[in-house]
C-alpha cells in the first residue's frame, strides 16, 4: 500500500462507522506530522467550527492523542495500536446497544404482564431472546421464516462481498423460499453503507448493477422472482441506521453488525410486541414506498 494509497484504511474506518470528517481529519495525521487543530482544519477541509469536536471524537475512540500546549497539537497513535482501540470502542458500543435493548425488552415484558396482555398465554412464553453469532442468528431466522403465516418485511445491508455471502448462504435463503410458496407475502429491503449526502453518477450506477446481480440470484437460484405477486425486493442507496425484521405483524428481528467484520452479523434480538411491530413495520413501508428503487432488470 503506497503511503498516499488510503484507500483500504479509508473502507476500515468507514466500516468502524467514522464519519467523513473523523475520516478525514484522522487521514490528514497519518503521515506522522504534529499539527494543530487549524493546520488540520485546512488541509482536511473540515470546517473550523466542526474540528474540534471531531479532533475529541478520534481521541476519545483512541487512535490520537493531544499534546496539551498552547496552541493543542495533535498526532495519531501507532496504528496498530489505534485501530485495535478502534475495535475495542465499537465492541464496547456495541454490548452497551445490546444491553439497553435487552433491559428495554424486560422492561417491556413486565408492563405487559402487570396488564396480563396478551390473553393467550401461549404467545408470550418467550417475549425476548437474543442469538450471538451468525450461526446461532441463522437458526433463529430459519424458525422464523418456518414458522411465518402471513408476512415477512427484510432488510439487508450490501457489502463487496454480498454476492458470495449469498451464494454460500443459499440453503439458508431456501428457507424463505419455502415462506413465499406457502402463500407468505414476502419483501425484501437492501441497503448500500451510504449516508445522507448525494452519491456521484458513477457509484449510483454502480450500486444499480451490484443489486441487479442479487435480484438475478433471487431469481435463479431460489425460483423467487422480483415480478411474483408473493415476492418483492428494492434498494435504498443510504445505510439503515438499524437493520431489522418484521414478520406477521406481530414479531421484530433486530440485527445488529459484527464490528470486526461488518460483513457479518454479530446478533439478533428476538422481541415479541405488537405495538414495536406496528411501528416498524409502517416505517419499513414508508422507506419501500417513498425511497424503495426497483431494479431495472429482472
Amino acid at each position: 500500500m503506497k503511503l498516499n494509497d488510503f484507500s483500504e484504511i479509508k473502507e476500515f474506518l468507514k466500516r468502524c462507522d467514522l464519519t467523513n470528517y473523523e475520516i478525514n481529519a484522522y487521514l490528514t495525521l497519518f503521515k506522522g506530522e504534529i499539527l494543530t487543530a487549524r493546520e488540520i482544519s485546512k488541509r482536511s477541509k473540515v470546517p473550523s467550527g466542526r474540528i474540534y469536536e471531531i479532533l475529541e471524537e478520534l481521541k476519545e475512540k483512541g487512535i490520537i492523542e493531544i499534546q496539551d500546549s498552547r496552541p493543542k497539537k495533535y498526532r495519531i497513535i501507532n496504528p496498530v495500536s489505534a485501530f485495535r482501540s478502534l475495535i475495542s470502542y465499537y465492541e464496547k458500543k456495541l454490548k452497551e446497544n445490546i444491553s439497553f435493548l435487552t433491559d428495554h425488552a424486560r422492561s417491556i415484558e413486565n408492563k405487559l404482564q402487570s396488564m396480563n396482555y396478551p390473553p393467550d398465554t401461549k404467545s408470550t412464553r418467550i417475549f425476548w431472546s437474543t442469538a450471538f453469532g451468525a450461526e446461532q442468528a441463522f437458526k433463529l431466522y430459519i424458525k422464523k421464516y418456518n414458522e411465518a403465516q402471513v408476512e415477512i418485511l427484510n432488510t439487508g445491508f450490501i457489502t463487496d462481498t454480498t454476492i458470495k455471502k449469498l451464494t454460500v448462504s443459499k440453503n439458508y435463503f431456501k428457507h424463505l423460499e419455502n415462506a413465499v410458496k406457502r402463500g407468505v407475502q414476502a419483501k425484501y429491503l437492501w441497503s448500500f453503507q451510504f449516508d445522507a449526502r448525494s452519491l456521484s453518477k458513477n457509484q449510483i450506477q454502480r450500486n444499480v448493477l451490484v443489486f441487479n446481480k442479487i435480484v438475478d440470484f433471487f431469481k435463479k437460484s431460489l425460483n423467487l422472482s422480483n415480478i411474483s405477486e408473493q415476492f418483492e425486493m428494492r434498494f435504498i442507496h443510504k445505510r439503515i441506521p438499524t437493520l431489522y425484521d418484521v414478520f406477521d405483524k406481530t414479531r421484530v428481528l433486530i440485527k445488529l453488525q459484527d464490528p470486526l467484520d461488518p460483513t457479518q452479523i454479530y446478533s439478533a434480538i428476538n422481541v415479541l410486541d405488537y405495538k414495536l411491530a406496528e411501528e416498524l413495520r409502517q416505517k419499513y413501508q414508508q422507506l419501500w414506498t417513498l425511497e424503495g428503487i426497483e431494479p431495472e432488470i429482472i
